[in-house]
């Protein structure tokens, strides 16, 4: 039995038999099709055979890599908008709750100045199950804290927006805010010294070279940007623009003429501060890097980095080989600190975790804290 090809109304004059009617159909030019760039606006619909012709000749075609470089860049831009607006609910939920919590110091405790007391009242005030240095269930909080009482010696009230990340060398104080800007202050008088804005959102990392004359920042643009602050020429003090990372830049580290970035596409970046060169990229994590810090010695470089994967790591940074990993539970790991021979890693759980940093074996934990602890 012999018949038309279903496409016959858009021209083709095939009669072919019955069993052969739809092997020809697949393949048949006057197929009815849309343009393959549909999903970039293109309305035409038309034939297989036209569409080839169409193509050639389309708009959409031509403004392709365009279209979708902007499409990806608005998508960006959703997400940015979208963190952004976490980040105001949250400060303004901690504005909320905030009010009329009382600390009271009792100033008749204290503790040894030796570091392995530091330790001791860590484990003691998180393990005996009396009262803890770090609850706030109540409206105490006894101090073990090991040196003298700390007081504000000066108030810098330079910023007009929340203070996000800050770097002290020597007599410098070098701050970063959510307005994008970086400002240089002096330590002893508090004066503003420079005030550069470079960002086009919040500064979340910042770094300062040995010399203290070049430093580095980075934010929620996905930018690292290289500063010389002591260029009397206010259009020269940008040395450099680096972006390379594909999203949020957290945390700078600068250690031995190297200076390290993290960031939320997952990664952690290497680069000779010199040169600005990309040296190397520590990859490991599954989720966003939030923190790093560095740990040389004379026989060896190590980075510590925390994640959004709930995970902490440690890293060889001659061979970018991950040499440990500490496993956090239910919450990501928001910051890291070194010091005294421990390791201390922060929580979205508003919790701090502290290790002995040889074998990484959890010696307690400190409470208090009634929201996420990012510093």
């Amino acid at each position: 039995m012999l018949v038309y090809c279903t496409n016959k109304k858009y021209g083709c004059t095939q009669i072919l038999r019955q069993d052969a009617l739809h092997g020809h159909v697949l393949y048949c030019s006057y197929a009815p099709t849309e343009c393959a760039n549909k999903a970039l606006g293109c309305p035409y619909k038309g034939t297989m055979r036209d569409s080839r012709e169409h193509l050639q000749n389309c708009v959409y075609e031509r403004f392709k890599g365009y279209i979708e470089a902007t499409n990806s860049r608005f998508a960006k831009l959703e997400s940015l908008i979208a963190d952004q607006s976490r980040e105001i609910e949250k400060l303004q939920r901690i504005i909320r709750t905030g009010k009329g919590i009382e600390f009271m110091m009792d100033k008749g405790v204290s503790a040894s100045s030796s570091s392995n007391s530091i330790a001791n009242n860590i484990v003691n005030t998180t393990t005996d199950g009396g009262e803890s240095s770090s609850s706030c269930g109540t409206k105490r909080m006894v101090s073990t804290f090991p040196h003298d009482e700390i007081t504000c010696h000066r108030t810098i009230s330079s910023h007009t927006c929340g203070v996000t990340s800050v770097a002290v060398n020597q007599d410098k104080v070098f701050a970063g805010a959510h307005d994008g800007s970086t400002k240089v202050f002096d330590i002893n008088t508090g004066e503003l010294l420079k005030d550069s804005k470079g960002h086009t959102m919040s500064v979340w990392g910042l770094a300062v070279s040995p010399t203290g004359d070049r430093y580095f920042s980075a934010g929620s643009d996905g930018t690292i940007k290289v500063w010389d602050w002591t260029n009397e020429d206010e259009t020269k003090c940008l040395v450099k623009s680096i972006p390379d990372h594909n999203a949020k830049v957290y945390g700078l580290v600068v250690d031995q003429g190297r200076l390290y970035s993290a960031s939320s596409d997952k990664t952690v970046k290497v680069w000779d501060t010199e040169t600005l060169e990309c040296l190397a990229t520590f990859q490991g994590h599954t989720g966003g890097v939030n923190s790093l810090a560095a740990l040389s010695d004379a026989s060896s470089s190590q980075l510590v980095t925390g994640s959004s994967d709930k995970t902490i790591k440690i890293w060889d940074v001659t061979t970018g080989t991950c040499l440990k990993t500490v496993r956090r539970g239910t919450s990501e790991v928001l910051d890291v600190a070194v010091g005294d021979g421990m390791l201390f890693g922060s929580t979205y759980d508003a919790v701090i975790h502290v290790y002995d940093l040889n074998e990484t074996k959890e010696l307690g934990t400190l409470s208090g804290h009634n929201w996420e602890i990012w510093r």
